[in-house]
């Protein structure tokens, strides 16, 4: 996947950045995101720079929409220090935040049960935001990712040789029998739009919950698409910690994110692998993922949309 360049990001321009903000020093943070070249001024504050490209441009838009209405309905996010869109120093706007002193999760590599209490407080935190950012204010008309139908899909891999026809077929049946309830109409909801494991953030020795970042993809849709990314295996915890907040208005939800993690799966199997990405864009292990899931004993909710064989 070849992508457009940062914009000339020179130790001058960077310290004038640093100044402005009242920051001594600045120094490159690795990221395994693709959006933002990110740094840290002095200790307290991230610095994101987008891809000089009106598609990584509007998505700095978006953050700097989002965060402020996502700590208003109290969700964990670092504060928005500021958004420069003046362009005095830089070719495209940039972002300041106050720094979450953490470590994603994402880059733990830990089985989903080894931090339960994370994926609950995951899953308040999602039914503060799906339920407390109305559709006025900064927010409104902004759009989540829509993929389309996936049952096409699965065909169109086995023709390339990712898999026979066999899987092809069997896949088409599962989700077939997935769409009538993952393709009914629901309330949308603004979601966060890239709830990955790499954007939770939490404390490096206790593994507590410390926020949510990177509000880059946000936007409106359907509440189950801000439950993927990450394993499903951590998807009842994120559901019960959801569901303590508040319940969701129809009894879909569970096909609907099963939906979600296949579309994603097979959407992402069309292109060439991604090393040194997330977790969530390896598809060969989010498809093994749902596999997992199922051949452990899901629960009665999740046996109603489990593969035809099982």
């Amino acid at each position: 996947m070849e992508l457009p360049e940062f914009p000339v990001l020179s130790d001058l321009i960077l310290d004038a950045i640093a100044a402005r903000h009242g920051a001594g020093t600045v120094s490159h943070v690795a990221s395994v995101g693709i959006f933002n070249a990110v740094y840290l001024l002095d200790d307290d504050l991230i610095l994101r720079i987008p891809r000089e490209h009106p598609a990584f441009i509007a998505a700095a838009h978006r953050a700097a929409a989002a965060v402020p209405a996502a700590r208003a309905a109290g969700v964990r996010t670092p504060r928005l220090v500021a958004f420069d869109d003046a362009r005095e120093l830089l070719s495209v706007p940039y972002l300041v935040y106050e720094r979450i002193h953490g470590e994603p999760l994402g880059m733990l590599e830990l089985e989903p049960m080894r931090t339960p209490a994370v994926w609950q407080e995951l899953g308040r935190d999602l039914a503060r935001l799906h339920n407390g950012v109305t559709a006025e204010g900064p927010v409104i008309g902004q759009r989540g990712e829509l993929l389309d139908d996936p049952r096409a899909w699965p065909d169109k891999l086995a023709e390339t040789g990712v898999f026979s026809v066999v899987e092809a077929r069997w896949l088409s049946g599962w989700l077939d029998m997935l769409a009538p309830m993952a393709l009914a109409p629901v309330t949308e909801r603004f979601l966060h739009g890239d709830v990955q494991a790499t954007n939770v953030m939490v404390h490096p020795g206790s593994l507590e919950y410390l926020a949510l970042i990177d509000w880059g993809a946000s936007g409106w849709g359907d509440p189950a698409w801000d439950i993927a990314g990450f394993p499903l295996r951590a998807v009842p915890l994120v559901l019960a910690g959801y569901r303590e907040v508040v319940p969701f208005d129809d009894d879909t939800i569970e096909a609907r994110i099963l939906w979600r993690h296949l579309q994603l799966s097979l959407w992402l199997l069309r292109r060439e692998p991604q090393p040194g990405r997330s977790w969530a864009e390896r598809p060969v292990g989010m498809m093994l993922e749902v596999l997992r899931f199922f051949l452990e004993e899901p629960g009665e909710r999740w046996r109603a949309v489990a593969p035809p064989s099982i």
